[in-house]
This record gives C-alpha cells, structure tokens and sequence, in this order.
C-alpha cells in the first residue's frame, strides 16, 4: 500500500519538524561545535551538546529512544 507508507512518512517528517523547531538554540550550538571542529569528528565529539540536543527533542516531542 503506497499511500501507507507516504502518510507514515509524513507524519515522521512533521514529527521531526517540531522536535527541530522546537530545540533550534540546542541544534544550533551543536551544530556549531561540530562545524568548528570538522577534522576532529567522531563519536564522541561535542558530547555535552549532542546529550543537550538529544534531551530537548525527547521533552520536545515526549519520547525516549
């Protein structure tokens, strides 16, 4: 069933959207620190703002993962 998936899709998309719009200053801070640092990335790297990021969009859209 395409259409299935097309709609399970959106709804993914529009999901994301608000966890993003909702944590911008959070994305945007990590954003910075791995765009200043692009030779030296890695797992780990920026850890304090990915974990920032990570807890906004859990509290953003109420979910754990």
């Amino acid at each position: 069933m395409p259409g299935s998936q097309a709609g399970r899709a959106r709804r993914l998309v529009l999901t994301l959207e608000k966890g993003l719009t909702g944590c911008a200053a959070e994305a945007t801070a990590y954003g910075k620190c791995i765009s200043a640092n692009p030779e030296t990335v890695g797992k780990h790297a920026c850890q304090a703002q990915f974990q920032s990021f990570k807890a906004c969009v859990q509290k953003t859209l109420k979910r754990r993962w």
